[in-house]
């Protein structure tokens, strides 16, 4: 993945001046660098929104500067050119005519939403646009320069790729037109995404009049500035791209991506300070489970295994609501703003320029609260579970208040240290990619560790996230409540919500194998997880439920609804 790529040729023409070292805009000139902007947050005055109401904004739709040259090396992609190899493929495979309608369904696939609204969207702001059939959670922005002429329709992740998830209905049901700014994307899928694009330009290698009288067809307001770029320097480095990494093992990236709701940033970053060991598609399976955003606030440190944290204060202190302050929150948010560097291919010494950016995402979240249940509580048995949960549980995943309506959190231990779960996560993130981030030119601004165990989640939406462990291995808090039950294989994607179990709806077949119910249509493509795979174990979290009841645990259940 780090061959060159189209944009190299730019870099070329900085070879015959002198002038290259004099400053990063002028080596950046040289070297061929353009970039460009989410162009959704044109239809915004930033100036004239609250702090909470432009960090909401900023969190749907802006690219973080990661819609650029370099990050088209990586991450993002000429989304003209990438939807029409899409939709050229999918009518190959499947028939039917070629037409621009195709595009959201095949996204919708991967598990991108196209919601209608979002239903925690700030009052009196407009909701977010998209264009070019672009789904939610993908920036889109113009790449240009005039010396040389660049101009390219470039798409990259967003935040809200996998912090926007669709919403349930009473009855478990996905509301995929309904979105919520903060949820988990529970079915977002984004190894068959990269999958999927590497095959469709594959696919359309060596027809490129073709690929571009179908992309005219399917966008007629294609520029002709466009159309050149891409015939000049993006079609000759794609087509040397695709012969490459077909002969050096065919796939599009050299990790393994996740699976519907299963990240691997970890690996993305060991790729970025080029860590990646040739076996990495086996060993580096760092997978992490999309979160819930609530009470981020009460966090002293970031990451699955708190690897991340602010220079000032202890990593690891308990915090309670008292200890939020305005400087604290700053502090998450210039350590979020290195985030980008795995997740959008951004380079580290660019990251610093978002964090005002982040900041304003931190004054959304600091209200934000998840959905809430929307089926059947019991609430005497809620209130057991209360007790429970004080008893058994708070100690590592924080204090609530004694409200059955509403729980609120009121303090968090930030408990971090080895534990019994798949190891894979802390062990990919190791004291080589510590030293890497501490080294680079974001070192000063973050206190980058290799902690060698787990930080324990906070419990905010727990409802709505499955699956559960931080590496999505249990497909409901029942099963994770009964360990002997846990499923070797579960599907995991476009799933419905069992209320009574909490988690994927599911039922065994004759293998053993917990798969959907007969009849029920997944709306994004499902996979199926096997447990038994490196990174992807189920074992662990197991001592903490050895000594309840049956009914103390369906007690416990109808509590962690609530929260």
């Amino acid at each position: 993945m780090h061959s060159r790529t189209p944009w190299a040729a730019f870099a070329l023409i900085g070879l015959i001046f002198t002038l290259g070292a004099c400053s990063t805009a002028i080596r950046d000139f040289f070297r061929g660098y353009a970039e460009g902007h989410a162009s959704a947050l044109d239809a915004y005055d930033m100036g004239a929104l609250t702090p909470a109401q432009r960090g909401a904004v900023i969190f749907a739709a802006s690219d973080f500067g990661a819609l650029n040259t370099d990050t088209l090396e990586t991450h993002a992609v000429p989304w003209r050119l990438a939807a029409t190899a899409l939709v050229m493929r999918d009518a190959e495979l499947n028939g039917g005519e070629i037409s621009a309608a195709r595009i959201r369904p095949i996204m919708t696939r991967f598990g991108f939403l196209y919601p209608e609204t979002i239903g925690n969207w700030p009052q009196g702001v407009p909701q977010p646009t998209r264009a070019l059939e672009t789904p939610h959670g993908l920036s889109l922005g113009i790449v240009q320069r005039n010396m040389p002429r660049v101009e390219l329709t470039a798409a990259n992740l967003a935040c809200s790729s996998c912090h926007a998830g669709h919403t349930f209905d009473a009855n478990g049901a996905p509301r995929t037109d309904i979105a919520w700014l903060g949820a988990p994307n529970t079915s977002l899928d984004l190894e068959l995404y990269v999958r999927e694009v590497y095959a469709a330009f594959k696919a359309v290698r060596g027809d490129e009049e073709r690929l571009i009288a179908t992309m005219r067809t399917l966008f007629p307001d294609t520029s002709d500035a466009e159309i050149r770029t891409i015939q000049s320097f993006v079609m000759p480095r794609l087509q040397a791209r695709m012969d490459a990494l077909e002969a050096s093992g065919d796939r599009a990236l050299p990790f393994l991506n996740g699976a519907p709701g299963l990240t691997n940033g970890v690996a993305a970053l060991r790729m970025q300070f080029g860590l990646l060991d040739d076996d990495a598609y086996e060993t580096a399976r760092g997978f992490t489970s999309i979160p819930d955003l609530g009470a981020r606030g009460f966090r002293s440190a970031l990451l699955y295994d708190g690897a991340y944290a602010p220079r000032t204060g202890a990593p690891d202190r308990a915090m309670a609501f008292a200890d939020i302050s305005g400087a604290h929150i700053d502090e998450l948010a210039a350590v979020t703003a290195f985030f980008t560097v795995p997740s959008m291919g951004v380079h580290p010494d660019r990251a610093a320029a978002y964090i005002d950016e982040t900041q304003a995402v931190f004054a959304f979240l600091r209200d934000y609260q998840a959905p809430r249940f929307p089926g059947r509580v019991d609430p005497h048995s809620a209130a057991l579970g209360r007790g429970l949960y004080a008893a058994s549980c708070a100690s590592c995943h924080g204090t609530y208040d004694e409200s059955l309506e509403n729980p609120t959190l009121v303090s968090f231990p930030n408990w971090i240290g080895p534990y019994d779960t798949d190891p894979g996560r802390w062990q990919v993130f190791d004291r080589g990619v510590s030293h890497a981030v501490t080294q680079s030119a974001y070192g000063d601004r973050i206190n980058a560790r290799a902690t060698g165990g787990y930080a324990a989640p906070l419990l905010e939406g727990l409802w709505l996230s499955a699956p559960y462990l931080h590496n999505g291995s249990v497909p409901t808090l029942w099963h994770l409540m009964h360990p002997n039950e846990r499923p070797a294989r579960f599907q995991v994607g476009g799933h419905r919500l069992d209320y009574a179990r909490v988690g994927i709806a599911g039922e065994r077949d004759a293998n053993g194998d917990y798969l959907y119910p007969r009849g029920y249509q997944p709306w994004s493509t499902p996979s199926l997880i096997d447990t038994r795979a490196r990174g992807f174990s189920n074992q662990g979290h197991v001592a903490e439920f050895e000594t309840l009841s049956e009914a103390q645990k369906r007690a416990l259940l109808e509590y962690l609804k609530l929260l």
